[in-house]
């Protein structure tokens, strides 16, 4: 219960009585165990000098190392959820609407707040996690050697796409954390475009950005390469540019937007700004997309333990797409760029 023990202390820090936890990802990350629950009520109910309260629906076995309140399909949980809530309470972003709407209604005297204090936690990860994390990044980094023999003139995306995912699976991942892209070219414009028919021409950039999950936890990264040559070298050396900028100022005490601004610098000053169109990078952990973001609005402060993307890019509309991804873990003096597999080799001789 070690991370339920953070979690309490950074309530207490903050003054917050009790946190409401119903992302089912964020309890299994507290407490061990797993649940998928559909559309039905689960929520973990914590309380600031360490009371438990797990409230789950009878229809899903659980041994109960922690108190329980169960319910049936013909109860209303949330009426004994709000018996004790006072003071102030944060929930997480995940709670339903309907039942969100639901809980305000019947609450009284309470103070309701974003539950970022879940997010803060689970954001710092322990030296398990961090292992994983790890262990994650270096199954990505193989599977990228394997795609980078696979790219091809007159390979379609979706053919690419789908040998991404037979490599994941050959290698023993548990899936993809994502469905992977493949764009090529002007394709690759579109940050999100996923594959099409498109076959790839000799000279054309090959935008591929994939992850899978080991262990629980999610690696995510990207490479652009080029069969031939490069045609597009300038942009794809301000790419790569941007890239090693952010990661060289990665350390405690660092706001994520400053990390943010010395990517987004290097693109604007060489004329190309209105064409990053995303933020930097976002976290990531046991899902692929997690708090906190690395972007322009952030005033955050980095802390050792953190993980999360670097992934600059330049988007021409009809034109172009590049884009060069790295995960990253901040350590206690700097920082550990997880993803091994080159970016200074982005042509291809075939």
């Amino acid at each position: 219960m070690e991370k339920i023990q953070k979690l309490i202390m950074l309530m207490t820090k903050k003054n917050i009585d009790y946190c409401l936890i119903s992302d089912p990802k964020a309890i299994s990350y507290f407490i061990g165990t797993s649940f998928s629950p559909g559309e039905r009520f689960l929520c973990l109910k914590v309380r600031n000098d360490g009371e438990l309260v797990l409230y789950l629906n009878i229809l899903f076995p659980y041994d109960e190392t922690i108190r329980t309140h169960w319910y049936s399909d013909t109860d209303n949980p949330i009426v004994n959820l709000v018996k004790d809530l006072r003071g102030t309470v944060a929930i997480d972003k995940n709670l339903a609407a309907h039942f969100l709407i639901e809980l305000f209604d019947l609450s009284k005297d309470v103070h309701f707040i974003n539950g970022t204090v879940i997010d803060e936690v689970k954001a710092i990860k322990d030296h398990d996690e961090r292992k994983k994390m790890i262990k994650a990044s270096m199954v990505n980094d193989e599977v990228m050697k394997e795609v980078a023999k696979l790219i091809e003139v007159g390979k379609s995306e979706e053919k690419l796409a789908e040998e991404i995912m037979q490599a994941f699976n050959r290698i023993g991942s548990e899936g993809e954390s994502f469905p992977p892209i493949v764009a090529y070219q002007d394709h690759a414009a579109d940050p999100h475009g996923m594959p099409g028919n498109r076959t790839l021409k000799e000279g054309e950039a090959v935008v591929v950005d994939m992850g899978c999950v080991i262990d629980g936890y999610c690696s995510d990264m990207t490479r652009t390469f080029f069969v031939g040559y490069n045609s597009e070298k300038e942009i794809y050396d301000l790419v790569l540019k941007a890239n090693l900028a952010a990661e060289a100022m990665i350390k405690p005490g660092v706001r994520f937007k400053d990390i943010d601004k010395a990517a987004r610098q290097v693109i604007e000053e060489a004329g190309y700004g209105q064409y990053f169109i995303h933020r930097l990078g976002h976290g990531i952990g046991m899902e692929v997309h997690e708090p906190f973001d690395v972007s322009a609005t952030n005033d955050m402060i980095v802390e050792e333990g953190m993980c999360f993307s670097i992934e600059p890019g330049i988007y021409i509309k009809d034109r172009i797409g590049i884009r060069i991804e790295d995960l990253v873990l901040v350590t206690s003096d700097g920082v550990e760029v997880l993803n091994k597999y080159p970016k200074d080799q982005e042509v291809l001789i075939k």
